[in-house]
């Protein structure tokens, strides 16, 4: 009979602990919670001279930076932006980029961003077999959103 009565409280005991693990609670979020980081809308502009940027630099840029600020979770003020001008530009031949790599030559962008009256320059390149003036032109894109956040 006790051996019963033990295994009735084990039992019992084991029974409360693992409902206990099932209830949650939700957190309601707190009243002061800060509204999501805004960062201004960009307009891409080429001012480089004579080079030839490819049409979908512009575009390639912007999705960049877009997707640099979903990733942080910011919104894109449609009321306030920043001007993002193309100054050097040059990118290799896709062709000899894969046959020859670094020696094809290198795929580079520098601009300047004016956002309130602030002026910065963002500016990279590429030299490799593997990424091209497209993962470049994104990557500006993020530079740009890591400035002006």
């Amino acid at each position: 009979m006790k051996v019963r009565n033990r295994l009735a409280c084990l039992f019992s005991i084991f029974t409360l602990i693992a409902l206990s693990g099932c209830a949650t609670s939700t957190q309601a979020p707190p009243l002061n919670a800060q509204s999501p980081l805004q960062v201004p809308s960009i307009k891409v502009v080429v001012d480089c001279g004579s080079c030839q940027v490819r049409p979908n630099v512009p575009t390639l840029i912007l999705d960049g930076y877009r997707g640099a600020a979903s990733k942080a979770g910011a919104q894109i003020s449609p009321t306030s932006e920043a001007i993002v001008t193309i100054q050097e530009y040059s990118d290799r031949n896709d062709t000899a980029r894969f046959l020859v790599g670094a020696f094809a030559g290198k795929d580079e962008i520098r601009a300047e961003v004016i956002y309130q009256e602030k002026k910065f320059i963002v500016e990279d390149y590429y030299r490799n077999a593997w990424l091209g003036i497209e993962s470049l032109a994104n990557k500006i894109g993020e530079m740009v959103f890591a400035e002006v956040k």
